[in-house]
């Protein structure tokens, strides 16, 4: 279902206030998360449309990817996830580059071989049915398509875990991580090429047809 988001000024000012203070407590701490987004992208060169983001989140991502450029679909099942990203794009004056939807990553509403190009970073942790979400991105995601994941490693996890820690809250951790993803999307086909930075792991993986 898309999102179509109602913002006011004052919302898009204030976010934009808490967005920037959020931001700088963990960049303070070492983790620059729209740098680490750049970072990201910039190693997995040129995307092709049709792009399809999973996990919305609070629109770092979204951002990145719009300043680049880019026109795509990003999904959430939250609501209120979309909202922010909502306020982040439109900031920016990046929200007709969008199409927010509300979804959930491991029951997609695309056809198969939809999109030449899916986006998913800092959601593994958060998931607990990795096999259901990964088999749905290789189903909408056609031949010699592009898939980017890429989540926090241990010192990522670490700082964000302290942040939490001293909000009063749990920061959650599946464990899906870099050795699950590869071995699935490898175990498909999918040839893939890793790296990462200091916060974060990244694998670029195109699909390969096995014959």
């Amino acid at each position: 279902m898309q999102y179509i988001p109602k913002l006011t000024s004052k919302e898009i000012e204030q976010n934009h206030r808490h967005f920037s203070e959020r931001a700088a407590v963990y960049k303070k701490r070492g983790l620059d998360f729209l740098r680490s987004r750049e970072l990201i992208l910039e190693k997995a060169g040129a995307l092709d449309e049709d792009i399809l983001e999973i996990g919305s989140g609070t629109g770092y991502t979204a951002l990145s990817l719009a300043k680049a450029g880019y026109r795509f679909i990003s999904i959430d099942p939250d609501e209120e996830a979309l909202r922010t990203t909502a306020l982040n794009l439109a900031y920016e004056g990046l929200l007709s580059s969008v199409k927010l939807q509300l979804m959930d990553g491991t029951s997609l509403a695309f056809a198969n071989n939809s999109f030449k190009s899916i986006v998913i970073v800092n959601l593994l942790h958060h998931i607990t049915n990795a096999d259901k979400m990964f088999s749905e991105t290789d189903r909408v995601l056609g031949k010699s398509g592009k898939v980017i994941l890429a989540d926090f490693n241990k010192k990522g996890m670490e700082i964000v875990g302290s942040v939490h820690k001293q909000e009063g809250r749990m920061h959650e951790d599946s464990g899906v991580g870099k050795k699950y993803a590869y071995s699935y999307f490898h175990g498909l086909g999918y040839e893939i090429n890793s790296c990462e930075d200091k916060c974060h792991w990244a694998l670029i993986g195109e699909k390969k047809i096995l014959q």
